[in-house]
C-alpha cells in the first residue's frame, strides 16, 4: 500500500499519451518523450518511466496521466507499485476547480495602461493583493461608498483644495475594467471625500473569466492536455527515434519483362510487367550473385560412384562464378584420384593438389599474390572459375591435415570453395571435409542405387558430429534425370527426399552432361535454368 502522506506535489508530474501512440512524461520542466507502434507498448513505456522516477526520488510520486479519452491520477511507489487515486480524494490540482483560487496564487495577465493624457495624472500602481477568499462581486452603489473596515475615517480638511491622505484599502480580488468607447481608459481619483466615481455599467469582468478560453466546436477540439502544464512552456511534439525512421528513398521498382512474348512486346515500346516465372528467375539470380562477409565452403557428397557429383560441382561453380563475378574454386577432394580434371578444361600446366601442398608455405606468406596461385589451378575461361585437380597417379592418399592446409590456401584467395569428394565416408579427408562445410549438397540420379547412396550419405554425415547432423537437416538434394524419359521418376525421388532436407531441385536430362568437358553455355536453356535454381537453393543456406 502506498503511503500518500509521503508524497510531495513539487515538482508537479504529468504525462500525456497521444492518439499516434507517442507521449511525454514531465517532471517540472524536464520532459521525456516516448514513441511506440501500438497503445499497449506506449503505456508500458510510460509506466517504466514513472517507476524509474519513483526509484530515483526515493519516495512515492503522484502523476496526472492524460490520454485522448480520460484523465487519471496514478500513485507510483518506490518498489514500482501502481495505484489509481480516486478523483474524489485526489488533490485539487488534478480536478476542475469549483471555487476560485486565492488571488495571490493565480496569475493575472498584465495589462499595460495607456500613457496618461496631459490633463490627467498617471494612475498609481495598486499594492499587491494579499491572499484571502475574495468577496462576491456586487454592483457599485453611487450614493454609498464602500466602508473601510478597522480603519477610522480621517477628518475632512476645511480647505477644499487640500488632498485627502490616502487610506489603506483592504486587499480585494483584482478586476479588469474595459473602458467604454470614447472615454478615457482610467479615471483619476477625486480629491473630494464623498465624490461619486463613475463606473461604466457591466464592464467589470472577473479575472477568472478573463483567462478562460472560449468554448470551441466539437470538431475543433484538440486532445486533452495535462492540467499541470507549466505556464509559458510550449508543448513540444513527440519525438521519435531516428533509428526507426523509414528510408526517404523510393522503393526499388520491378523492371519490365525481358523474356517471352512480353519481352518482345516491351522491345516494341509496350510496358508489360514480368510474369511470375520471370520474377522467380530474377530472385534466383539475385541469390547466386551475393557476396558473403567471409569465405563459404560447399561440399558435394554421395558415397555411390556415378551419382553425378562431378557435374554438380562443375555447374554450381559455373553459376556462382558467372553471376557473382568469379572468386570461385572447384576442388577435387578425392582421397586418391578423382574425375574433376577430366570434365573441365586444363590450363597451361599439369599441376595438382600435390604441387599446391608443396608451395603452401609460400602461398600463405604475407608477400604472396593472387597471380602466384595461377601456377597450381586451372582457369575455366568461359565459366570464370578455377579448378584444383586431384593427384593424377592415385598413389598419394590425402590426409586430414593436408585438407586443412589446402583449405587455408584456397580460403585466402577465393570467396567460395566447392569441394568434390570420393566415395568413402570413413576416409580422413572426407570426414575433415564435413567439418569445413557450410552447405552440404547431395546429388543423385534417377537410378535406384544412386538414390539409396544419397540416403546413406545423409545418414553418415549426420553421425559425424552435431555439426554434421545440422548439415544433413539443411542439405540440398539435386536429382538429375539419367534419361530423357525419367521426369516422373525424378519428381517422385524429389518428394521422397523433401521431408528430410531443406530443399530439393530436379535437373532435366541434357546430353551435354553425359561425356567430355562440361561447359555451361553448351547446356539447354531449361537445364541452365534448373542449375540456376539449384545454385540459388544452395546460396540461401549460406
Amino acid at each position: 500500500m502506498i503511503d500518500k502522506a509521503s508524497i510531495q506535489d513539487f515538482p508537479p508530474m504529468t504525462a500525456s499519451l497521444l492518439a499516434d501512440n507517442s507521449g511525454v512524461f514531465r517532471v517540472g520542466t524536464a520532459e521525456q518523450y516516448l514513441t511506440a507502434t501500438d497503445a499497449g507498448t506506449a503505456r508500458r513505456q510510460l509506466v517504466e518511466l514513472m517507476q524509474a522516477e519513483a526509484r530515483k526520488s526515493g519516495r512515492p510520486i503522484r502523476v496526472t496521466v492524460t490520454d485522448p479519452t480520460s484523465v487519471t491520477v496514478l500513485l507510483i511507489g518506490v518498489d514500482g507499485e501502481l495505484q489509481e487515486e480516486p478523483q474524489s480524494t485526489a488533490p485539487a490540482r488534478t480536478a476542475q476547480r469549483t471555487t476560485p483560487p486565492p488571488a495571490a496564487a493565480q496569475r493575472v495577465p498584465l495589462i499595460q495602461a495607456p500613457p496618461p493624457t496631459p490633463s490627467q495624472p498617471a494612475p498609481a500602481r495598486p499594492a499587491p493583493a494579499q491572499p484571502q477568499t475574495p468577496p462576491r462581486a456586487a454592483p457599485v452603489q453611487p450614493s454609498t461608498p464602500a466602508p473601510v473596515p478597522a480603519q477610522p475615517t480621517p477628518p475632512v480638511s476645511a480647505n477644499p483644495q487640500a488632498t485627502t491622505t490616502p487610506q489603506p484599502v483592504p486587499p480585494q480580488r483584482p478586476t479588469v475594467q474595459q473602458p467604454a468607447f470614447g472615454t478615457p481608459p482610467f479615471q483619476p481619483v477625486s480629491n473630494q471625500p464623498n465624490a461619486q466615481q463613475p463606473v461604466p455599467a457591466q464592464r467589470a469582468v472577473p479575472v477568472q473569466q478573463s483567462v478562460q478560453a472560449p468554448p470551441t466546436a466539437p470538431a475543433q477540439q484538440r486532445s486533452p492536455v495535462p492540467q499541470q502544464q507549466v505556464p509559458g512552456q510550449p508543448t513540444a511534439p513527440a519525438r521519435r527515434d531516428l533509428r526507426d525512421a523509414p528510408s526517404f528513398l523510393a522503393p526499388p521498382t520491378i523492371g519490365p519483362a525481358q523474356h517471352g512474348l512480353a519481352g518482345l512486346l516491351n522491345k516494341l515500346g509496350f510496358s508489360v510487367p514480368p510474369s511470375a516465372s520471370e520474377r522467380a528467375e530474377r530472385d534466383d539470380v539475385h541469390a547466386v550473385s551475393r557476396h558473403f562477409p567471409r569465405r563459404r565452403t560447399i561440399s558435394v557428397a554421395n558415397q555411390k560412384g556415378g551419382a553425378n557429383k562431378t557435374p554438380t560441382v562443375v555447374n554450381l561453380s559455373s553459376v556462382f562464378a558467372r553471376y557473382g563475378g568469379g572468386g570461385v574454386a572447384a576442388w577435387d577432394n578425392n582421397e586418391t584420384m578423382g574425375t574433376l580434371g577430366w570434365r573441365t578444361e586444363q590450363g597451361g600446366h599439369d599441376s595438382t593438389v600435390l604441387d599446391l601442398l608443396a608451395a603452401a608455405g609460400d602461398l600463405l606468406s604475407p608477400g604472396a599474390e593472387r597471380a602466384d596461385l595461377s601456377r597450381f589451378v586451372h582457369h575455366q575461361p568461359g565459366d570464370k572459375y578455377e579448378v584444383l585437380r586431384s593427384a593424377a597417379d592415385g598413389e598419394h592418399v590425402v590426409t586430414a591435415d593436408e585438407v586443412d592446409l589446402v583449405h587455408r590456401v584456397l580460403a585466402k584467395y577465393y570467396r567460395l570453395i566447392v569441394m568434390d569428394s570420393g566415395n568413402s565416408a570413413g576416409a580422413p579427408n572426407w570426414r575433415r571435409m564435413v567439418e569445413l562445410t557450410d552447405q552440404l549438397v547431395i546429388p543423385t540420379t534417377t537410378v535406384e542405387d544412386k538414390k539409396e547412396g544419397a540416403r546413406l550419405t545423409l545418414t553418415a554425415v549426420s553421425r559425424v558430429s552435431e555439426r554434421g547432423a545440422e548439415l544433413a537437416r539443411n542439405a540440398v538434394v539435386i536429382v538429375s534425370e539419367a534419361e530423357a524419359k525419367d521426369t516422373s521418376i525424378a519428381n517422385a525421388y524429389a518428394e521422397d527426399f523433401r521431408p528430410y532436407v531443406r530443399d530439393v531441385v530436379v535437373v532435366p536430362f541434357d546430353p551435354a552432361l553425359k561425356n567430355g568437358v562440361i561447359r555451361h553455355d553448351a547446356l539447354r536453356s531449361s537445364t541452365q535454368r534448373a542449375w540456376l535454381a539449384a545454385a540459388a537453393a544452395v546460396s540461401r543456406g549460406l
